[in-house]
């Protein structure tokens, strides 16, 4: 456990005193609080992470192929862009 000392907006405090009052029924549970918030937006995070590459085996090209497209039509946005 380590123990720091963070700038809150007024909001953001009274939002999270309000939180842990209604869960614990004192303040003193704010750290644990922060603390579970952030582990479920890391979680959450890592899910996304999970979720936007789960699947991509399912590619049918090989990275070969898969190379040439990407500069295929990275070259005719490129050539978009200067035309216009």
């Amino acid at each position: 456990m380590v123990k720091t000392t963070i700038n809150l907006d007024t909001e953001v405090y009274r939002d999270l005193v309000k939180e842990a009052l209604e869960k614990y029924g004192t303040t003193k549970t704010l750290s644990k609080l922060i603390n579970e918030k952030l582990k479920s937006m890391r979680a959450k995070r890592d899910t996304d992470i999970v979720k936007r590459t789960a699947g991509m085996w399912k590619i049918k090209e090989s990275g070969s192929e898969y190379v040439r497209r990407v500069r295929l039509e990275s070259e005719k946005s490129t050539k978009r862009v200067l035309h216009e």
